[in-house]
């Protein structure tokens, strides 16, 4: 049987004022200089997905010892506080975790997906070596309690030689052998920034050439994906979807819907007997890349009871120039533009009761809001480039209303107040 995974993204750029950017948000860290005597960096948290309240979250981070050394383990140590700075001990656990830290080289070399434990104090700690000095880059994954997703990025410096950058170049041919397997990436459509489609994946034993299907769950999912751009700027860290299931209620397009997809950003598992039952060797992930550029890829499967990561590197180009209609707001609309820039605006705000029109308009292709979605409306509207849709409802409460794409890579609100 073959699984389909969603690509549940979360995205970062350097300028905070475009948290609806390319489908990006922005973060201020801190670099952690390890060759330093203060080894400890505090770094604005965000989130692709998060309203402005789950914003306030933030890592305080350090090391141990405080100069890191190459060849050398270190404890990372990862405290998540709110914002009134108090430690947030109960993280959500998401795929059998309550952390997902990925580590990456700055010339993306280097790859490493590992799991911060809860410690007494609230924090979070894992031991990790650095096979090289150099520049690292962090982005920790998780879920604070009762709020949506958040990814802390980091920058790290660790003492030692150094080994030669390795410039990315993207692949010429999608097929790689790994530590026994073959694995091959077809994409459904031209690879373009802006453009939703679904890379499939096929899984063979690369002595024999009969297709893999002894694949073990990995962290209760057969596969896992992990994307980042050469400028690492945007990150991207995948979670399942499977065919034929429903995500909050909505029908999606096709028979591809969405399995138990939770409000923080991932999908879970609905049924642990059937996630544990063995795998099919074929899997397909569904994204879209948000800008142009270079890319890569690591999908990771696990075999023999060994995580195998399988990378793969992908040059994106622009998107087609295409036509673009004016637009056309009917009387009484609020019309939202969505570019490479976002949503613009990103929040409006209306009193309950009182009729919504919402006119969505998509300028270009340069972004990946070819979907809008209203989870709790349990509203899903395709959004074609260059045609203003509609969106109406009517609130009965007040409070916050999340509209985000199809990818949950761009988010907006809608804020409802009493009068």
């Amino acid at each position: 049987m073959r699984r389909i995974f969603i690509l549940v993204t979360v995205l970062f750029t350097s300028t905070i004022a475009v948290f609806f950017t390319a489908c990006t948000s922005g973060t201020n860290s801190q670099a952690v200089d390890n060759a330093n005597a203060a080894n400890t960096a505090v770094s604005e948290s965000n989130s692709a997905n998060a309203s402005a309240s789950d914003s306030t979250f933030k890592v305080d981070f350090k090391t141990e010892p405080g100069e890191v050394q190459a060849g050398a383990p270190a404890t990372l140590v990862f405290t998540v506080k709110d914002s009134k700075n108090a430690v947030v001990k109960d993280l959500q656990v998401v795929h059998e975790k309550p952390m997902h830290l990925l580590i990456v080289s700055k010339d993306l070399s280097e790859f490493y997906h590992v799991h911060p434990q809860p410690s007494a104090d609230g924090s979070y700690r894992v031991q990790h070596t650095f096979p090289n000095g150099g520049d690292y880059k962090f982005y920790a994954d998780f879920t604070p309690p009762n709020a949506k997703q958040v990814v802390e990025r980091i920058d790290v410096k660790v003492s030692g030689t150094e080994k030669a950058k390795v410039a990315l170049a993207a692949d010429t041919k999608l097929e790689k052998s790994v530590d026994g397997v073959k694995v091959t990436m077809k994409p459904s459509a031209k690879i373009e920034a802006g453009q939703e489609l679904t890379l499939d994946f096929a899984v063979f034993d690369a002595k024999t050439g009969k297709a893999a299907t002894d694949l073990q769950n990995y962290l209760g999912e057969l596969a896992h994906f992990v994307i980042i751009s050469e400028d690492l700027l945007d990150f991207v860290h995948a979670h399942p979807m499977a065919k034929g299931e429903k995500m909050d209620g909505m029908k999606m397009d096709g028979d591809m819907k969405e399995k138990d997809h939770n409000a923080d950003g991932h999908s879970h598992v609905a049924d642990a007997k059937k996630a544990n039952k063995p795998s099919a060797y074929e899997v397909s992930a569904h994204t879209a890349f948000p800008r142009a550029g270079l890319y890569k890829l690591w999908a990771q499967f696990q075999r023999g009871g060994k995580v195998i990561s399988v990378p793969f590197v992908v040059n994106v180009p622009a998107g087609s120039a295409k036509q673009v209609k004016a637009a056309n707001v009917p009387a009484g609309a609020t019309k939202i533009t969505i570019s490479s820039k976002g949503y613009e605006p990103s929040s409006i705000s209306i009193v309950k009761g009182q009729p919504v029109k919402l006119a969505f308009y998509r300028a270009d292709s340069e972004n990946c809001g070819g979907e809008v979605v209203f989870a709790k409306q349990k509203i899903r509207k395709k959004l074609p480039v260059g045609e203003t849709i509609l969106v109406e409802f009517t609130p009965t409460e007040a409070g916050e209303i999340a509209f985000a794409c199809g990818m949950d890579m761009l988010s907006g609100k809608v804020i409802v107040t009493e009068n």
